[in-house]
């Protein structure tokens, strides 16, 4: 799935394509998404012009006109611009036509999902202002997207260690669940764990305020530098340009177990913690 560096990646990248530009007209495949019901029958998305793309966690959001439209990729989606003229490649649920070009949503699992957001602020003349609040959409997101965004004045190691007091639950999942902060999924988990030196099995509440400072910086230099390198792709992600990520090479745990720590040697070690695989050096992280 793709997490906050590349979306974040795929919003920069998309808005000095859009922002501006007016949607000709909009179609889609027919078939479900996750609550997308195929159709786009009364969305009246034609005529409506672009005014922002925006993130929020792992969720894009393009500010139209008289409207917001909420995309999330899920496992396997992508958004590409490309020439109105191309051909739509397999497994393209809905695409937006603008003057000479397309913005094409694909996913082939199906597992994300597009909703026309039915709540926006508007103006005396029903119009949308860009760069609309982000709390005006949060009661579309899930609980788990509710957190502090990490790259953002309002997260800091304190509201990590305060939100951290009393719980049991281990660090990587606990850091996972997108209550506390979004977007650290299992890619930037496991690398931010290792950059501060903490085993990933170790109780959240655990953690010394020390300890807290050294992951939440850690947190922050990760997805930065990921967004800086375009992101990783695993396996479907990505850039709206077509291009894959190019953080994957930079990767110090995360998918190389039995591979050597590049700081002690040891061979990295992968467990499952809540169904997901978290990938840490046995020498490096042993608080």
């Amino acid at each position: 799935m793709p997490e906050l560096p590349e979306v974040e990646v795929i919003c920069q990248g998309l808005k000095p394509l859009v922002v501006g530009k007016t949607i000709a007209s909009a179609g889609s495949s027919g078939q479900r998404l996750r609550t997308f019901n195929g159709e786009l029958a009364g969305w009246r998305l034609e005529g409506q012009k672009v005014l922002d793309v925006c993130r929020r966690s792992k969720h894009l959001v393009l500010v139209l006109s008289k409207t917001l439209l909420g995309l999330h990729l899920g496992m396997s989606g992508q958004l590409v611009w490309r020439a109105r003229a191309e051909p739509r490649p397999a497994h393209t649920h809905v695409w937006l036509d603008f003057p000479g070009h397309r913005l094409d949503y694909v996913d082939p699992r199906r597992f994300g999902d597009i909703r026309r957001l039915n709540r926006p602020t508007v103006t005396s003349t029903g119009e949308l202002v860009a760069g609309i609040e982000r709390g005006d959409w949060d009661s579309w997101l899930t609980p788990s997207a509710l957190g502090v965004e990490p790259l953002t004045p309002s997260f800091s190691a304190h509201g990590l260690y305060r939100a951290s007091r009393g719980v049991q639950q281990a660090v990587k999942p606990w850091l996972m669940r997108g209550h506390v902060v979004v977007g650290v999924g299992n890619i930037y988990a496991s690398e931010a764990l290792y950059a501060a030196g903490i085993h990933p099995n170790r109780p959240a509440g655990r953690l010394s305020m020390n300890r807290m400072i050294r992951l939440a910086l850690a947190i922050q230099e990760q997805l930065q530098a990921a967004i800086s390198a375009g992101g990783s792709t695993l396996r479907d992600y990505r850039s709206a340009h077509g291009q894959p990520g190019g953080y994957t090479l930079a990767h110090k745990v995360y998918d190389r177990e039995a591979e050597p720590c590049g700081q002690c040697g040891r061979a990295i070690r992968r467990l499952v913690q809540a169904q997901r695989s978290s990938f840490y050096c046995p020498g490096c992280q042993r608080a």
